[in-house]
This record gives C-alpha cells, structure tokens and sequence, in this order.
C-alpha cells in the first residue's frame, strides 16, 4: 500500500453518540454513556521531524530521535498512544553514516519498505558531510539495512528526504534539502533551497537531473538578502491532479519555525507558494510547529497533519509529537487550498474510527 500519498479526500466529521428513549415503560440503563475519546497534544515526546506512516492496520513514526545511532520506531493503534518498539535502523561498524541521523522517510513499495535517510559520513573531500542513504526491509519495524549509502552525491551537503509515489503513474520522486551548511547563496548569505529528482522503478538511481523547487522568497520566511535563510522538510503529496509540497521555514531551533505549502500540476515543478502561508505557526503556547507529514485516521474520513513542536516555548532542539485536523479544499476555480485546525494545546476529539472510551479512563479537561 501507498499509505502517505493517496490522501482521502472525503468529508470530515465525528458522529456523537446519543442516547434514545424508546417507550415511558423502559427502565434507564443504569451503565454509564461512553464517550468520545479526546487527546492533547504533545501525543508523543522526543520526536523531532516526524515522519507517520500507516502499514498493517497500524500507525509506525519515525523521526531524529537517535541522531548518533540511527532511527527508533513508534507504534500506535491510533495516532494517540504510541510505543517505542526499538531499533528500525542502526548503524553498524561499516555503515556509511557515522552521526547526524536526520529526518527520516519511510515508504512502502511491492511489499517492501523503503527507508530514505541523511546522515554525516565521510565524503571523497575528506570531511564528514551529509548524504541521503536508503535501506530496506520486510516490515516497518525494520530491521532495515542499507541498500545504497550514500545514495545520492551532489558534492554538498543534502537532507530531509522525502519520496513521493504518484498513485497514477507508479513514478517516483526524491523532494530534498539543499542544506544551508554547505551552500551560500548570491548575496552571501546561507539558505536552504528543496529540489527533486525523479528515481527508477528500483528507487535506487537518478533519472535525470534534479531541479529546484523552492528556495525562501516570501516575507515570513525571512530576507535572504540579509540572514540566513530556510525551504526544508518537504512533505509531497497528489491531489487528484494537484501536487501539493508543505515545507517548513525559519532554523528548527527557532520558535518562528513554522509550516507553509506550494502547488504544482507537477511533480517537478513549477510550485506556486501560497498566499495564506504560513498555515501553522507558533502562539503563546507553542513554539516552531512544523517538518510535518500526513496520514489519514483510522477509519479513513479525516486527514491529520503530523508535526514537531518544541518542549520549550524558547525553541531549541527538544522536540514533541503533535498532531492535528487537515482539510484539502477544492476551490471553484481549480486550485487546491489546506487548511490546519492548530496547532492545538487543548484536550481535541481522537481520531475518527479510534473508538469511544468510558468517561472515567478520559483525559482531564484543562
């Protein structure tokens, strides 16, 4: 299954349950009414660049939760409670990647899972630097284990991959970072800049050469002319016939960092930023939302985006799990608009399709 990149589109709602009364003769239940569940974000601690995948009727995340061994997986049955299950990947004595394990991506493809992600090795140039590597395994949980490291060289420093299937043509593309450590703009600033590149069927070579898809260029996210700039953690999906890339903006320790998206009727590009962004970002209770990914509810009919939010309201590198409603909107004119219900720091009904629980076992209102 492509679990990421077909996103249901159908409407969102939550059914309430209401008791009825059937006849003046019948004698009240004495059992008390279940509830709708709710959850409060952070749902998950020390998750940083989230990556939420669905596979075998359960929710797997992946994230820079280990960046000197590698990747530790969670598990949840609905998006809310989340086990650490270990491992998915570690490095071993002869992995490439030796530290700064970043911003995972996990896909699926003919029964095999895909693991693309940027670590720092040592380069032909002598220094370590970062490259995008891939792994494999037969489940989510992993053990995966390289197939290409590194996959990709560019000659600079690359992060934050993300592959997009298109659920159409069965094509694959790598969205990436050009990361600002290794690239000076024209004005001699640093920035980070997104591209991509279509791969083979095998996901494993390049097929052409990569193209750039965003760089910063709207006020909120700063004036390259004048400081350093960020385009990073590109979350791609289709929508019907609208490729829609969300991205974050600002340094990660920053609690300006905050989420905007762009459209393409292409995978390659051209993408138009929207107006509206950003679409997620900090209020006085929370701090640099963004690198998010996407994933639907349980049931399938509604969507959430899943994003990083800092531990504390000062930023910095500490980073939690949050998740919150997404709406794809259909505009009259053919264009495509998101809209997210956050970020929320408030007690939010679960996830349609999670089940309802007994009002003793709920969260406590806040």
């Amino acid at each position: 299954m492509k679990s990421i990149l077909i996103i249901s589109t159908a409407a969102v709602g939550l059914v309430l349950l209401i008791p009825m009364v059937v006849g003046a003769q019948r004698t009240p239940s004495t059992k008390p009414a279940l509830a709708q569940r709710t959850y409060t974000n952070p749902v998950a601690e020390n998750l940083p660049d989230p990556f939420v995948i669905r596979a075998n009727g359960m929710y797997y995340a992946y994230g820079t939760n280990a960046p000197g061994e590698g990747y530790r997986v969670l598990e949840s049955p609905d998006l809310i409670d989340w086990t650490d299950k270990g491992f998915a990947f570690q490095k071993t004595d002869t992995s490439w990647g030796r530290e700064n394990f970043w911003a995972p991506c996990v896909v699926e493809k003919d029964g095999s899972f895909y693991l693309f992600y940027s670590s720092m090795g040592r380069v032909p140039a002598g220094h370590l630097s970062h490259r995008i590597s891939v792994a494999k395994a037969s489940s989510p949980l992993g053990p995966f284990t390289d197939i290409k490291a590194p996959l990709l060289d560019f000659g600079k420093a690359v992060i934050d991959a993300q592959v997009s299937l298109d659920p159409d043509s069965n094509k694959a593309y790598l969205y990436y970072a050009l990361d600002m450590s290794e690239y000076t703009n024209e004005h001699g600033r640093k920035e980070s800049d997104l591209y991509v590149v279509e791969l083979s069927p095998s996901l494993m070579e390049m097929v052409g050469e990569p193209v750039r898809c965003a760089k910063p260029d709207q006020p909120w996210e700063g004036n390259p002319k004048t400081e350093d700039c960020w385009n990073e953690g590109p979350f791609v999906f289709k929508h019907k016939n609208t490729w829609v890339m969300m991205y974050s903006a600002h340094g990660f320790f920053d609690p300006n960092y905050s989420l905007g998206y762009a459209t393409s009727k292409s995978p390659m590009g051209p993408f138009v930023k929207a107006k509206e962004n950003p679409i997620l970002k900090k209020t006085p209770k929370v701090s640099g939302p963004g690198h998010n990914s996407v994933v639907t509810s349980p049931d399938g009919k509604e969507i959430f985006c899943v994003y990083h939010i800092h531990k504390k309201l000062t930023g910095g590198h500490e980073r939690d799990l949050s998740i919150d409603r997404m709406q794809i909107i259909d505009e009259p004119d053919g264009s495509v608009r998101l809209k997210i219900t956050g970020p929320t720091r408030t007690p939010q009904p679960a996830p349609s399709g999670s089940g309802l629980v007994a009002p003793s076992t709920q969260p406590a209102m806040k």
